[in-house]
């Protein structure tokens, strides 16, 4: 992909943020711990990026979005969020896992096991190699109990899941390293070095849970968002 802006939103977990990439590296960034109505703050940070991209005569060529495994509510309002821009702007939208941008963050190591708090005495979990440019899964990414996906001595773990399990993650030879200030902004950068097939028009971005919600409509289980 050639250098373009790209706006991305991470909303997997309380944490939720949004960042605009410049073409040479730089972002701007926005995140907030949000427990309730993250629609509130979230559409009025996107709008301010957006309309600081416009003042400054940028174009932005491609969105990136965290589509799971996270929180239920949070991601939905993330990518629809994002949708609604891509609709409106014509841009097309790279879908990104949620373990995969934080494992993004920790380069330079073999294991980096990223973990998201899934409750109910389970995380949502994924082992990756990121001694390359991007990270490479080395397992399907899972809804598991912690001790399921331990992997083997040394590893680092990454992600608010490892924060929670700190304790049970060093006693298992596992080291847990501080997160970025934004995973919004590495998402930006993940989608800014995806490759052009990984940018999807709209209608095509699905969300992914790995975990039904506890209640859902009838007939919404696994409805892509924008569908009619």
């Amino acid at each position: 992909m050639t250098a373009s802006w790209v706006l991305a939103v991470d909303t997997a977990s309380p944490v939720v943020g949004a960042a605009l990439r410049a073409p040479d590296g730089t972002s701007e960034h926005w995140s907030e711990r949000v427990v309730r109505g993250a629609d509130r703050r979230l559409v009025p940070a996107v709008a301010g990026l957006l309309a600081q991209a416009d003042a400054a005569g940028a174009v932005i060529a491609r969105l990136g979005v965290v589509v799971g495994p996270g929180a239920f509510t949070g991601l939905r309002v993330g990518v629809a969020t994002v949708l609604g821009v891509a609709t409106a702007r014509g841009v097309p939208v790279v879908p990104l896992s949620s373990l995969r941008v934080r494992a993004a963050a920790a380069p330079g190591h073999a294991q980096v096991l990223a973990l998201l708090d899934a409750r109910k005495g389970r995380v949502y979990a994924g082992l990756f190699d990121t001694t390359g440019q991007t990270p490479v899964a080395l397992a399907d990414e899972c809804d598991a109990p912690l001790a399921e996906v331990l992997p083997a001595a040394p590893f680092v773990a990454v992600g608010e899941g490892a924060l929670v399990h700190a304790d049970a993650i060093a006693a298992a030879g596992g080291r847990v390293l501080a997160g970025p200030a934004s995973t919004a902004a590495t998402a930006a950068l993940l989608a800014a070095c995806a490759p052009d097939g990984d940018a999807l028009d709209a209608g095509d971005v699905a969300l992914r849970y790995l975990r039904a919600p506890d209640a859902v409509p009838p007939g919404d289980l696994g409805r892509r968002i924008g569908d009619p």
